[in-house]
């Protein structure tokens, strides 16, 4: 009996660290989330009229074909445009393999944003890449991703002393469909989340850019500017 009641016991006692641990690990995640889910639109119109939008890199398929989450993205931004609430497109994506950030440039050329409005950012090799690579081109920008990456986006530009506010580029419908497997959706939205409170945590550390430095290498030995 004695015996029994001390394993109970043991096993309360590492689950309540679990919930503990757990908490630890999401709650830097979910404190920015709400910090600013005030500045997340969910529609073109409620978003302000701002000079410049930074789009993010995503995955492309043989260096030209852009996948869902990729589209999705520089659609919104090119929405952004064409609804007269941005006029710069600042794409920021890595180009060492598959030329993220090319291939989305060339879609929005494709859709009718003039080239001169498109810049180019090749070596955005991750979030704070592309939030570093924009400081000294304008004060202020609209953040165009999806719901799961801005706010950790937002914390990044924002400590690079970027005004910003974000667009939410999976509310606005442009995908005809994110799935019928509910369980599969909801796996990947729980991997999403957290991932990106791995993520927030490494770079709140200060360890986000040791571990991704890629970016900082080539701009060292002058290979590549931003």
């Amino acid at each position: 009996m004695e015996q029994g009641k001390s394993q109970s016991g043991r096993l309360r006692k590492s689950l309540s660290w679990l919930i503990v641990l757990g908490c630890c690990y999401v709650g830097p995640q979910l404190v920015q989330m709400l910090r600013v889910r005030p500045q997340i639109h969910s529609t073109i119109a409620d978003v302000p009229l701002t000079q410049q939008a930074i789009v993010f890199g995503a995955a492309v398929i043989d260096e030209n074909k852009l996948t869902d989450v990729t589209r999705e993205r520089i659609e919104a931004a090119a929405l952004l445009y064409w609804q007269g609430r941005v006029r710069y497109l600042f794409i920021s994506g890595d180009n060492r393999y598959d030329k993220q950030a090319e291939a989305m440039g060339k879609y929005a050329i494709a859709r009718g944003v003039p080239e001169s409005h498109v810049t180019i950012d090749p070596i955005g090799i991750d979030t704070h890449d592309s939030c570093r690579h924009f400081v000294g081109i304008q004060e202020q920008a609209v953040l165009v991703t999806q719901a799961f990456h801005l706010p950790r986006a937002m914390l990044m530009c924002e400590r690079n002393g970027i005004e910003i506010t974000g667009l939410a580029a999976n509310r606005l419908g442009i995908l005809e469909s994110r799935g019928s497997d509910r369980l599969e959706i909801a796996r990947i939205r729980t991997g999403r989340f957290l991932r990106e409170a791995g993520l927030t945590w490494l770079y709140l550390l200060g360890i986000y850019d040791r571990l991704s430095n890629e970016a900082e290498q080539l701009e060292q030995d002058h290979q590549v500017s931003p």
